[in-house]
């Protein structure tokens, strides 16, 4: 088993302050083996409270789901005002 695991994460709105100077839209960590969802959060110096939808696919996670090599994650800011019914964006995310 690797040591390490490579992930690409991608920040939208205004987490994007968070990408290392040269990215545009997403950048490529290396994690330890066995690393989660907060683990990648925290390396990229995001607030807790700030990421706050995290996807990868078409499937919402956890801040404690655990990544795997070559996974996409998206972070989005927290979403609030709006309808009161489900954002069709989001419709077909599942929870797992």
């Amino acid at each position: 088993m690797a040591d390490t695991i490579r992930i690409s994460v991608k920040l939208f709105a205004t987490l994007k302050k968070y990408l290392p100077a040269a990215a545009q839209a997403s950048v490529s960590l290396t994690l330890p083996a066995g690393s989660v969802v907060q683990d990648a959060v925290e390396a990229l110096h995001i607030p807790r409270e700030q990421a706050g939808l995290l996807v990868t696919g078409d499937v919402y996670v956890e801040p404690h789901t655990p990544l795997s090599d070559g996974q996409e994650l998206s972070i989005f800011p927290p979403l609030a005002g709006g309808l009161d019914v489900p954002c069709p964006a989001f419709a077909r995310l599942r929870r797992i």
